[in-house]
């Protein structure tokens, strides 16, 4: 079961396909209904959450525990901690203005309307949520249609995050016993979709990054058996600056789409910008 909610960390948001060993994921190309956008437009972001634990290698004698049991796996704390981040971003596109949390997280609107069950699906599958802190969890899109009609605004977004310690080995084996270096890099994986007062899709896309390896914010040890266990907690600061970066990268191409540019289907997990942004707060 353990196995099966690790790749819910990446499958949960629509990423088509990673390729083990490679740089590139395929996720689409960025869906904008471009006359629905505009300066004079007004958008609220009504949910921000995440998968509710990191994704990932687990040491031998972790994979034994309850999630619970976990030091560090719950992303409560790094999704909480992005909420100021990615309303900064989106606030900033130009491209419409963005209501301001207090208005939409205490109007009665809000507070009065059951959220949805915090389980993201894909098939048969299902991975539980983390809701940042302020926020309720929906995903019906009549739901967040009322919500749109009733906070009196073009449309209403909602960001999905799903994150995940990706482990790099360089070692020999002696006898069952493996001696080398481990690196460990926080990745994320984002979804982000708007509708407006029908329940209509404005605006779909997803993105995955990787912090660089070896980033200061990342942990790198010795690694001498594979029985030692993954220190998710060490990861938090990486995975709050790696979540920031691939909203800058969501934020862009929502940019390029409007201005007619379009985007690709393929992008980079990592990449310059990601190094420059997981090497600006050492």
């Amino acid at each position: 079961m353990k196995k099966q909610r690790t790749l819910l960390a990446a499958l949960a948001v629509g990423i088509a396909l990673m390729f083990s060993g490679c740089t590139m994921a395929v996720t689409g190309s960025a869906k904008v209904q471009q006359d629905s956008f505009g300066e004079q437009k007004k958008f609220a972001v009504v949910t921000i959450a995440s998968g509710k634990n990191f994704g990932g290698e687990q040491g031998l004698f972790q994979m034994f525990k309850k999630n619970e049991d976990i030091e560090g796996i719950d992303t409560q704390p790094v999704i909480d901690e992005l909420v100021p981040v990615i309303r900064k971003k989106f606030a900033k596109t130009g491209y419409f203005a963005s209501v301001p949390m207090k208005n939409i997280v205490k109007s009665k609107a809000y507070l009065d309307l059951q959220e949805d069950e915090k389980i993201q699906r894909l098939a048969f599958l299902k991975n539980e949520i983390n809701v940042a802190k302020g926020y309720k969890y929906f995903s019906d899109p009549q739901k967040l249609a009322r919500l749109a009609q009733e906070l009196k605004v073009d449309g209403v977004i909602c960001v999905v995050m799903n994150f995940t310690v990706e482990s790099m080995k360089s070692n020999v084996y002696l006898a069952m016993v493996s001696i080398g270096k481990k690196e460990y890099a926080a990745s994320v994986a984002i979804s982000v979709i708007a509708y407006d007062r029908d329940g209509n899709v404005l605006w779909k896309d997803s993105t995955m990054k990787q912090a660089e390896p070896g980033d200061k914010k990342a942990i790198v040890v010795m690694d001498l058996t594979d029985f030692s266990a993954t220190n998710f907690e060490k990861m938090h600061p990486s995975a709050v600056l790696i979540g920031g970066h691939a909203v800058d990268v969501i934020v862009q191409r929502f940019k390029d789409t409007i201005e007619g540019k379009g985007t690709s289907i393929f992008q980079r997990v990592r990449d310059k910008g990601t190094k420059q942004a997981t090497g600006s707060q050492t």
